[in-house]
């Protein structure tokens, strides 16, 4: 039998190491053998754990080290990443468990531990939209794939958000036990099938706040955050900066990470985003609203950023009754 750790961090969310254990326990109910997959899932606790994120403690089966599981689940936190990077009894534990064979299997922020180890080093990873530019900057080595919703590279798996535990549970399932079995699961659970992509998700305005070190940037941020549909020259945010094109290029880029053509792009479709969840005008007048002449652009543009059809977002998000 396969067996499972799920690690019980300090901070970490309740639904990301109850719900994994609930779900491979169906999948071991549903084998038409009889005979499980999964041995007993085991809580681990940490060296100076605490509770979880709500406050509930969590009741451990036994200390990690005292365990030897071969696939680890490293849950979402929810806050206090840093302090829990500097364990460093966590991430030689993760090393010993990677060289005796096991998987080590990420969520949301879980990855930062992962890569905290060095094994994700020139491999490709995700984690959560909204961690994007920290784990960038922590590790610069990683070929990190944020608009993936799980990246399964054999002795690891990351799944991006927070609520990735769900897809996260369904591929181990799937890989261990058939595709089969994980769909019989999932229509059990009412739940979608493993999703490609976490692009849907992403909330551009907050990846992006303002305050940052460079006042002239912010100074043209804000003002095309207020007139995100006007149409703009770089010459003209240049002077709203007060700098010259080349020395705005490069700070803007520095600041926000994007050109100032992305960074636009990324305003409209956020703002039509919005008008998808919340409003009924149709595609062609959330064209116009943000900015956009031609509604084909607009649709090919959009389904590029988002990876779905402005349709298939409505469906999916519209929150009118």
């Amino acid at each position: 039998m396969v067996n499972i750790g799920l690690l019980a961090l300090p901070n970490c969310l309740m639904s990301g190491i109850i719900g994994p254990l609930e779900i491979f326990h169906i999948s071991n109910s549903v084998v038409e053998s009889g005979k499980p997959v999964f041995g007993p899932v085991e809580l681990l606790g940490v060296t100076g754990g605490g509770a979880s994120f709500t406050g509930l403690p969590i009741r451990t089966h036994r200390p990690m080290q005292d365990a030897e599981p071969d696939i680890v689940i490293i849950p979402p936190v929810f806050c206090g990443l840093e302090k829990l990077l500097r364990r460093r009894r966590i991430t030689q534990w993760l090393l010993k468990r990677h060289e005796s064979g096991a998987v080590i299997a990420t969520c949301c922020a879980g990855s930062f531990l992962l890569a905290e180890t060095g094994l994700l080093d020139g491999k490709a990873a995700t984690t959560h939209w909204n961690l994007v530019r920290l784990f960038r900057e922590r590790y610069p080595d990683v070929d990190l794939r944020p608009q993936m919703m799980l990246i399964d590279g054999g002795h690891y798996i990351c799944a991006g958000g927070i609520m990735a535990w769900q897809d996260l549970s369904l591929h181990i399932v799937s890989r261990f036990m058939g595709g089969e079995i994980a769909s019989h699961c999932a229509k059990l659970l009412v739940m979608d099938g493993t999703r490609q992509v976490q692009t849907p998700y992403f909330m551009f305005d907050q990846q992006h706040s303002e305050g940052g070190a460079d006042p002239g940037v912010d100074t043209v941020r804000k003002w095309m955050r207020r007139n995100y549909r006007e149409h703009v020259s770089l010459e003209g945010l240049a002077a709203t900066a007060g700098m010259g094109v080349r020395t705005f290029l490069r700070r803007f880029k520095r600041a926000t990470g994007q050109t100032p053509l992305n960074y636009l792009q990324q305003l409209r479709i956020e703002a039509a985003r919005h008008l998808l969840e919340v409003s009924t005008r149709n595609i062609e007048e959330i064209t116009g609203l943000t900015g956009y002449v031609d509604s084909s652009s607009f649709r090919r543009l959009f389904k590029e950023k988002t990876g779905l059809t402005p349709r298939e977002y409505r469906n999916r998000f519209h929150r009118l009754a």
